[in-house]
């Protein structure tokens, strides 16, 4: 059967064109979103423990040092994760406006950084001078797709903490991601490889300064890549040792800070927890992968991944062993993810931010896998040669989208869209901009305040049942007052 080249270009046009529709909709609705974020918990309390208010660059670099170094030794070990925070604090500077540039800035920053990681591995999966844009995008826009509709999103959008603390960190490991995995393509010239090992060397670095699961998933993913690269070539690279010891350095910075074994030794007392923490690794883990199954369109999406690879099966440039041997290391990365947090907290604790990174890791590696799998299908069955094996997968796929457990209803994503079209967020912001104004000008030393409603899929403004609870003391010593609590 001839293959007409002019209907397959406006095919594949008409497929980039409705991806970057998806993808501009997902950035628009989560940028806007991210607008709309409050201040709320931490926000005030680390504020306040900076402590310098609208001075002078670099009298405030300093102060947001003294930041870090006061968290490292009595708190935790996020080095960078905790620079961030301090140095874009728009409590400390230029208030909800800056909040509101800085919070776009990370949402649009995550989809960014997450495209070129993306781009970058698939250069290993396109040959000659087509690149495949059609196949990337709808790659992309179904991974992106998956980690904002998992529902754990509300941290690191839609609040200052979470976003300065977890997303930055886990963009910057996408960028030395990519970088890494552009760097190993031997079509680019020598110097531009040893810049590009060079940011990704700096980022990989700063990206082991986040929290401890950022660090464990980035050390491990640089570990498995540099693996398949030396099995794909039987050579040692000097380049990719350079990345991965830049990550283990930033990495035993992290682990070594005093405030991670104070705050430890609080949370779980003493002993050693190794194999409790396996447990709680392993549980949360499995519950997470079996919630995403079950409660939005991941498995659908895994099927999609399947004919992405058997579309790709022969365009694979690099060997399919180590690529199969990366893609199944790649399994273990939720693990690797869960590990740290659950032996930090010394329980089953997992809070939403950290189930976002697990999300990433569990979405970009099992859809990495489905690919494979996809390849390795393809390559033993002929099977992009059977149109009727296709059309039972195509079948397949809508049908498990007609009977899935997930609906127009229960998207977390799509309940974002709604929010912002019938205004319940921008109607939840100024409601709480009205508490900011009235702390900042009412003459009360004990003020109570009526706390806006709270709002599904959003970090909302909170205070605590004690008047000498954390959250209450930040505010109140924030906005100069004896004590704030909430009106019952």
């Amino acid at each position: 059967m001839k293959i007409d080249p002019k209907r397959m270009m406006d095919r594949r046009t008409a497929v980039i064109a409705l991806n970057l529709a998806a993808i501009a909709g997902m950035a628009v609705v989560i940028s806007m979103a991210a607008g709309y974020t409050v201040l709320s918990g931490d926000d005030f309390t680390n504020g306040v423990r900076i402590g310098a208010y609208q001075v002078p660059f670099f009298s405030y670099a300093g102060a947001c040092c003294d930041y870090v170094k006061s968290m490292y030794m009595d708190w935790q070990g996020p080095f960078f994760s905790m620079f961030v925070q301090a140095l874009f604090s728009p409590l400390n500077n230029f208030g909800l406006a800056q909040l509101k540039i800085v919070m776009i800035f990370n949402a649009l920053f995550f989809i960014g950084s997450l495209l070129f990681m993306v781009w970058a591995a698939l250069d290993y999966a396109v040959d000659g001078q087509d690149k495949k844009g059609h196949v990337r995008l709808t790659v992309f826009s179904l991974l992106l797709f998956s980690i904002l509709d998992a529902r754990v999103f509300a941290e690191i959008f839609f609040w200052y903490c979470g976003a300065s603390a977890y997303c930055v960190p886990i963009s910057v490991l996408q960028i030395s991601v990519g970088t890494f995995l552009l760097s190993n393509q031997e079509r680019i010239g020598q110097r531009k490889r040893n810049c590009l090992t060079a940011v990704s060397a700096v980022t990989l670095f700063l990206a082991s300064g986040g929290s401890l699961a950022i660090t464990g998933t980035g050390c491990y993913a640089i570990l498995i890549m540099t693996a398949g690269f030396f099995l794909a070539s039987k050579k040692i690279s000097a380049r990719n040792n350079i990345v991965m010891g830049a990550g283990i350095v930033g990495a035993l910075i992290n682990v070594a800070a005093p405030g991670n074994y104070a705050r430890h030794s609080e949370s779980a007392g003493d002993g050693f927890l190794l194999f409790k923490v396996i447990k709680w690794t392993v549980k949360n883990v499995c519950v997470e992968v079996e919630r995403l199954s079950r409660e939005t369109l991941f498995g659908v999406i895994m099927i999609a991944m399947i004919l992405a690879g058997v579309y790709l099966s022969d365009r694979i440039r690099r060997s399919l062993v180590s690529y199969g041997v990366v893609s199944i290391l790649a399994l273990f990365s939720g693990f690797v993810t869960v590990f740290p947090v659950a032996f930090g907290y010394g329980s089953s604790y997992f809070p939403d931010r950290c189930y976002f990174i697990l999300d990433v890791t569990l979405v970009v590696s099992l859809s990495n896998f489905a690919i494979f799998l996809g390849c390795c299908i393809d390559r033993w069955s002929g099977l992009w040669e059977n149109k009727s094996a296709l059309a039972v997968l195509y079948v397949v796929m809508f049908a498990m989208v007609l009977c899935g457990g997930e609906t127009m209803d229960s998207s977390a994503f799509l309940t974002v869209a709604k929010s912002i079209g019938n205004g319940s967020y921008r109607e939840y912001y100024e409601q709480c901009t009205a508490v900011y104004d009235y702390l900042e000008t009412c003459p009360e030393e004990d003020v109570v305040i009526e706390i806006p409603p709270f709002i599904e899929n959003f970090e909302c403004f909170y205070l605590d049942e004690d008047i000498d609870g954390w959250v209450n003391v930040g505010v109140a010593r924030y906005y100069g007052k004896r004590s704030v609590k909430a009106a019952q």
